[in-house]
């Protein structure tokens, strides 16, 4: 019955954004401007880490990983991208950001098998774009929601002018999917409480996105090397299979 009710309760949700979607749909590039940054400095980060063939062949697809990355926020799917790190839980009606991830990821490894690396790419960019958005205490928070939009357009404000954004190196990998979602939540929700007690906004918003903003980018370039290796095992299977055929 409960679940029932927050079905119905997100459908009447769904409805309402449809209504207001073209005017998101005007702020949304801005926003996807910090996907796309993460997304490149992942790849910037597997350069410096040595891991210069998957550098190089993930650079070839830039553009389809941040054309997902953009699309995962279209038609306000973004409401499907909080988990909150006590419950597992994502926003009341909706889905939430660990079961998005795992969809778009199979996705991904669907269309890979099925010899479509364009499309592989873009359902991996918007895989990436969940475990990006679970570094940001307000995803993982559902009692931070209210300032959401006020720190996202803060980041965007100052992304381009201050290096303190900037992980240069230090992949980080995780064994499954969950463990980047969960383990981000983590690390996400200890930066709000170690930062709560300032009011300076601008100090306590640096500190707060310094921390998100690096573990993004560190944990999108370990999510890359382990997609790397999934293509790497299909292309071996499609490889055996041949020679069997032979």
């Amino acid at each position: 019955m409960r679940n029932k009710i927050e079905k119905t309760y997100g459908g009447a949700l769904k409805g309402l954004f449809f209504a207001v979607n073209p005017l998101k749909k005007k702020v949304l590039k801005t926003y996807c401007t910090v996907h796309k940054f993460i997304d490149i400095q992942a790849l910037n980060i597997l350069k410096n880490d040595g891991y210069e063939e998957e550098f190089e062949f993930l650079k070839k697809y830039i553009s389809s990983i941040n054309a997902g990355a953009m699309w995962a926020d279209q038609d306000f799917k973004s409401s499907n991208h909080f988990y909150d790190y006590r419950k597992g839980k994502g926003l009341y009606g909706f889905s939430n950001a660990l079961e998005e991830c795992r969809r778009y990821y199979s996705n991904a490894l669907e269309y890979i098998e099925a010899g479509n690396m364009e499309k592989g790419m873009f359902y991996f960019g918007a895989a990436c774009h969940l475990i990006q958005d679970t570094t940001v205490p307000q995803h993982v928070n559902n009692k931070l929601l209210k300032s959401h939009r006020k720190f996202e357009l803060w980041i965007i404000s100052k992304l381009m002018n201050d290096f303190i954004f900037v992980a240069d190196s230090g992949v980080v990998r995780y064994k499954y999917i969950e463990d980047y979602i969960k383990n981000n939540a983590f690390i996400a929700n200890n930066a709000y409480l170690k930062n709560i007690h300032i009011k300076d906004r601008e100090q306590r918003y640096g500190n707060i996105a310094s921390v998100a903003l690096k573990e993004a980018q560190r944990t999108t370039a370990g999510f890359m090397l382990d997609f790397c290796d999934e293509i790497e095992k299909v292309r071996k299977d499609y490889k055996e299979l041949l020679e069997k055929t032979d």
